[in-house]
């Protein structure tokens, strides 16, 4: 009788936590739906003939397959300067403020740092606080920097939070490693170098990812900084086809029967600005997972 009713709590325990992990899954699943269905209507509605785009009967197949709107976008000269001009700054700015933010991470991952905890109350400052909009704008006008790419980097080079996660993996590395460098006669550099950075691959593939994000999906600092449509983002561009193009019914390609709707030309445009970016994630989408968890928490 013992065993039975042992095995009855079990039971119970088991049927809780399948119960459970079914729940999970419908929650998740529903969780992708959100997030992949809109996708797949975009991409449907870029590949579709103009008269079911109209008729609205165009929801995640595509219908009557037509190419014509990417050829719109890949004829448009100013759409693929934009492309290789976001990809270059993209890059610029990445590497840039790897390099700033590890400089910055680094030192206050030392408990022996001076003024350690002042110095991270005032990084921490800007993350809560900022002073706005026009706040900005004016520090970049002092600069000089309006109509120059770099007002697309400098006021945004350092991100509190990527410095935070950063710190926390720095600190978690045995400082016993880096006692055995200083032994060995290696100095402050060489240390962060040769030893911190190569055991610190997937926080700095995962904050890389974030910045190259940020960058390349923002459009509104473009906006407030440049005049110069030479200068103009991917997502700027796909802002002005996106708004531009929704005041008129079809596209100014050939009329009559091989026009090309300007609601297929805007979702053709959003794939086109989505591509670059999903073709980097899955080099490091092995790091993600690890590198968030790893810095996030502080042993």
């Amino acid at each position: 009788m013992s065993n039975v009713a042992a095995a009855k709590p079990g039971r119970a325990k088991g049927r809780r936590y399948i119960g459970s992990e079914i729940v999970f899954n419908i929650i998740l699943t529903i969780f992708v739906l959100v997030c992949v269905l809109p996708v797949l209507h975009v991409i449907a509605k870029s590949i579709s003939g103009r008269a079911p785009v109209v008729a609205g009967k165009v929801y995640l197949l595509p219908k009557e397959i037509d190419t014509s709107a990417y050829a719109s976008v890949f004829n448009d000269p100013t759409m693929i300067k934009s492309m290789w001009f976001s990809i270059e700054w993209t890059v610029i700015y990445t590497a840039l403020s790897m390099v700033s933010t590890i400089l910055l991470a680094y030192p206050l991952s030392k408990q022996y740092l001076p003024g350690r905890k002042t110095l991270m109350i005032i990084v921490l400052i800007p993350m809560y606080f900022t002073g706005g909009t026009i706040a900005n704008f004016l520090w970049v006008k002092q600069m000089g920097l309006i109509d120059s790419p770099w007002s697309l980097i400098l006021p945004i080079l350092t991100s509190t939070y990527n410095t935070i996660i950063l710190r926390n993996f720095f600190e978690s590395i045995p400082p016993s490693l880096e006692e055995s460098a200083k032994l060995d006669g290696c100095n402050d550099w060489q240390i962060l170098i040769r030893i911190i950075l190569p055991l610190s691959t997937a926080s700095l593939a995962t904050i890389a990812l974030f910045y190259a994000v940020a960058r390349w999906n923002n459009y509104a600092d473009v906006r407030y900084y440049i005049n110069t449509s030479s200068k103009f983002t991917l997502q700027m561009k796909l802002y002005q086809v996106v708004f531009a193009s929704s005041s008129s019914d079809v596209s100014m390609v050939e009329g009559g029967k091989n026009a090309v709707l300007a609601e297929t030309i805007q979702c053709a445009a959003v794939v086109f600005s989505t591509v670059p970016i999903l073709i980097v994630y899955p080099f490091l989408q092995k790091y993600f997972v690890q590198g968030v968890m790893i810095g996030a928490v502080k042993e």
